[in-house]
């Protein structure tokens, strides 16, 4: 076992050196690619950057690019073997796994290029080994990627391919075809430049040319995707304060109301990391009638769209508020629509603009009244970010939301998509004033809307202003999963919905925590809604909803080591957090049709409850496909379901379906987790039922600075399970980051585990508790069993991370089928039949024995554990239904109903 997992965290060290080289905070590219990976004929140039992945260039003018694109920035990629074979005017060259062919000298066309290539999958074992592509193919079998904005998405409106957008979605890399094209050919370059930029914006040379890069991976996405980063700029990992709740609301705030809610979320133990303050942080003159020219400013937008100037009404001192905020350990951001450029009438235009003329010189835009917005002028960009930004930054705004939504292309460079240049710009500039603190500078940070492939070095993604319905939650899981064909992970949606669809005037507080509950599971974690009443995201307005939403941010603070090892693998691997099903089973129909569910990071199967619950039962539908390959255990129930099959489960509100992989190993955080900012040297494993082995993983750095590029720690984990007990391996720490902890709390949860007769750590007892939370929390190792959950709880005190544990313990999985939620729903059930018995039958009889003897059998359990397959046996659904056959006549038939449909499923 020990050299089993050695090998496991040499295999992820391994992956942690090999992502140094292509990415640094401070974007390095490497465009040029060896000479020896080039073919040359005519005015033709082909770039074998992989066995699989070739560039195909043709220039009318015969000269080639060698600058970056926006998307394609490394292409000095180790050389692969290939044979080159000329015949006349014929090329050919052969990879390992392709075959390309090219005759003349003419431009692409279907009748001189074409490509071979075979698959490595199911088809092969069909006898379908090859397939072929050539200039022109129909790409409708292509994946997909992502798309700029949901700004009035209602998931209503449906095209041929797929759900309405705004604008068409972009084609991936991905195709069930095997094969697909990325055409960088219209695309701007970026050239050096001797500035701290190091790169800018360059138009291409004039003339014809073709630059595509043919991906012809078969069903091999995984590989197709890693290979994408090779050559794309790997996933850059966001600061882990990114993966916790974000608050935001468009309303018209104060800095004591903002200060309140920060203290209402740490009163009421709500963990918390980021505060954006939307627009109404500027002035905004009323934004005046939006109909009228004259309330127009001088670029010809909305005046108080744009805005730099601090609303003193409501904040009179803007630094103490984000002291403030920052006390209560939140992050701030602004919202930003920087369209009109800086105006006369803002506070910085003044040194703005003598800023700008002292670097433009003679070339600087005209600045009476206003100085246009022109980002891809060095000149004006080092003014913007050093005379009007960089002050509120030292004010304490820690990143910037870029809500931009006007004109798509600059006035200035032909072609150029505003939206890229903006992220591209914003994440630079951070990344080039901290340069000299090498790996201890900050890591960058934007909230930003997708500009085109080549995005996802940027990484969080603001999906835009969607619609509060069922139909909008649906279409999510598709939308988010899909966008990992590009490499883009992170996008924030508005969680509970932006605006109101027509005639709907109040928040439906079942579809808000249906969608906290989906939350959960997407890369970035954050409310946020329109400027109107009927909009409302604050938890604790809705007492009858509020456990189940604190209960989906804590289970998200619960899962944050497992979310942030997953975005290290992402930036090693290029498969992000979210990823279609048909990634680990493209051969499979099935991962393909059904969209509501994906992986979250490599063993959680996640999904969403997307219709209202049965007005009496209280339970709402969710139709499952669970992949073959391994079984799916479901965390809300306690039900095991077997892989390839389908079932119909129901959940009540107060549920949150997801399902791990049978025999995984799930890290957590701390119990008492508040944010993610702040160390913590705890550490909890859930083992989540299954036989056999299984095993882990665990990343962790500062959170905060860019050392990540040269590796972090690790800490690999091994456990086996069979009719004999559990034993699981924790191996020593590997590896450093700055501030880290030479002690590890750990603790170990056996979820749907019997009650041990011997728990040991590295041969010594550990003693049963039956308060063991609280002996543990005075320094004591004990373990203790959790009734409701059907849970074996272990407790370590702080030990050396240098040291090696070895846990064995006698308890086996023996409760998998559903038990755990038939215990928890029958608590949650007992207060109504109290109620219900008291007004029908009498105030003397609130539970009929068997009524009680379900709901106490999970206090019974954790006292007396080790005889929880009795208790759990001496439930008869038959008996209880004789018994509430007693009271016919007298107790609602609704109760009744919902009382035996949440015992039933």
């Amino acid at each position: 076992m020990h050299r089993t997992i050695t090998r496991l965290a040499a295999a992820f060290a391994g992956l942690l050196l090999l992502s140094v080289l292509p990415c640094s905070a401070q974007e390095t590219f490497h465009p040029v690619a060896d000479k020896a990976a080039t073919v040359i004929q005519g005015n033709a140039r082909f770039t074998v950057l992989t066995p699989r992945l070739i560039r195909m260039e043709w220039a009318e003018d015969g000269v080639f690019e060698d600058n970056a694109s926006l998307a394609v920035v490394n292409r000095n990629l180790p050389v692969p073997a290939f044979k080159i074979r000329r015949s006349g005017n014929s090329l050919t060259i052969t990879t390992e796994a392709l075959t390309l062919k090219y005759r003349g000298k003419a431009e692409f066309s279907e009748d001189n290029l074409s490509v071979n290539f075979s698959f490595a999958d199911e088809r092969a074992k069909k006898g379908i080994r090859k397939a072929e592509w050539h200039p022109g193919m129909d790409e409708s079998a292509n994946l997909q990627g992502t798309t700029r904005t949901l700004d009035g998405f209602d998931n209503v409106k449906i095209k041929p391919n797929g759900y309405y957008t705004r604008d068409p979605f972009e084609t991936g890399i991905l195709s069930r075809d095997g094969w697909a094209v990325l055409d960088e050919s219209a695309r701007h370059l970026l050239v050096p430049t001797g500035s701290d930029w190091k790169y800018w914006v360059d138009t291409r040379p004039e003339g014809k040319r073709f630059d595509w890069y043919l991906f012809a991976y078969g069903h091999d996405y995984t590989a197709a995707l890693k290979d994408f980063t090779r050559i794309a700029g790997n996933i850059p990992m966001p600061p882990k304060y990114a993966f916790g709740y974000w608050w935001c609301r468009y309303w018209l705030y104060s800095d004591y109301e903002l200060t309140d809610l920060a203290r209402h979320f740490h009163e009421l133990g709500i963990p918390a990391d980021v505060m954006i303050i939307d627009m109404d942080w500027h002035e905004t003159w009323g934004m005046g009638d939006r109909r009228k020219d004259d309330n127009n400013d001088y670029s010809g937008y909305f005046k108080g769209w744009t805005g730099y100037t601090w609303k003193k009404e409501l904040f009179p001192d803007p630094g103490n508020l984000l002291s403030e905020l920052h006390n209560y350990r939140l992050k701030t951001s602004l919202n930003l629509h920087p369209a009109s450029g800086i105006q006369s009438f803002e506070e910085p235009y003044e040194r703005f603009v003598k800023d700008y003329l002292s670097r433009a010189g003679e070339n600087h835009d005209p600045v009476e009244n206003y100085s246009p917005f022109h980002i891809d002028q060095e000149a004006w960009a080092d003014a913007y970010f050093n005379s009007v930004l960089h002050p509120m930054e030292k004010m304490g705004v820690d990143f910037w939301w870029l809500d931009w939504q006007q004109k798509r292309t600059s006035n200035y460079t032909k072609g150029l998509s505003n939206t890229f240049w903006l992220n591209y710009t914003f994440w630079n500039d951070v990344a080039r004033r901290s340069a000299s603190a090498g790996d201890d500078a900050p890591r960058p940070l934007i909230y930003h809307r997708w500009g085109g492939i080549g995005s996802h070095r940027y990484q969080v993604g603001f999906s835009g202003d969607t619609y509060a319905t069922w139909d909008v939650l649906r279409g999510l899981p598709w939308f988010t999963s899909t966008a990992s064909n590009v490499g883009y992970g992170y996008w924030g949606h508005d969680i509970g919905g932006h605006m109101q669809p027509k005639g709907v005037n109040e928040t439906d507080p079942e579809l808000y925590t249906r969608w906290l509950q989906n939350g959960v599971f997407m890369p970035i974690f954050k409310t946020h809604s329109t400027k109107n009443m009927s909009m409302e995201k604050r938890f604790w307005v809705f007492p009858e909803h509020f456990d189940a939403m604190k209960a989906a941010i804590r289970l998200r603070y619960d899962l944050s080591p497992y979310i942030y090892t997953a975005a290290r693998q992402a930036y090693d691997s290029g498969v992000c957090i979210c990823r279609p099903l048909y990634y680990s089973r493209p051969d499979d129909e099935e991962s393909y049709d059904w969209k509501e569910e994906y992986m979250f990071g490599n063993d959680i199967l996640a999904t969403v409850v997307c219709q209202a619950a049965d007005k009496t039962t209280g339970l709402a539908e969710r139709k499952m496909w669970f992949p073959r390959g391994n079984d799916w255990y479901d965390m809300a129930t306690g039900r095991m379901y077997k892989g390839g099959t389908r079932a119909e489960p129901s959940y009540t509100v107060d549920e949150n379906p997801y399902y791990v992989k049978a025999g995984a190993i799930i890290p957590l955080a701390g119990e008492k987790i508040s944010n993610l900012q702040d160390p913590s040297d705890e550490l909890r494993l859930l083992l989540v039922p299954g036989q056999g082995s299984g095993s882990a993983v665990v990343y962790e750095d500062d959170g905060v600075s860019q050392a990540y590029h040269n590796g972090g720690a690790t800490t690999a984990v091994r456990r086996e399970a069979d009719e004999n007990g559990i034993r699981v391996t924790v191996l020593p720490r590997e590896g450093s980051y700055k501030g880290m902890s030479s002690v590890r709390r750990l603790g170990f949860i056996l979820d749907g585990a019997s009650a041990p007769r011997s728990v040991r750590v590295n041969g010594k007892d550990i003693p049963y508790s039956r308060f063991a939370a609280k002996d543990a929390a005075e320094g004591r190792e004990v373990w203790g069993y959790d009734g409701e959950e059907l849970a074996v709880h272990i407790y370590l005190a702080g030990r050396p991370a240098s040291e090696r544990i070895e846990l064995e313990c006698d308890a086996v999985f023996a409760f998998t089928d559903g038990q755990k939620g038939l215990l928890k729903r029958m608590r949650r059930i007992t207060p109504e039949a109290k109620t219900v018995f008291a007004y029908a039958v009498s105030s003397d009889l609130q539970l009929t024995p068997e009524l009680l003897r379900f709901a106490g059998t999970a206090s019974y359990i954790t006292e007396d554990p080790y005889n929880a397959s009795k208790y759990l046996s001496e439930l008869s659904v038959d008996a209880l239904r004789a018994d509430m056959d007693r009271y016919k006549g007298k107790l609602p038939a609704e109760f009744i109903e919902k009382l035996f449909a949440r015992i039933g499923n």
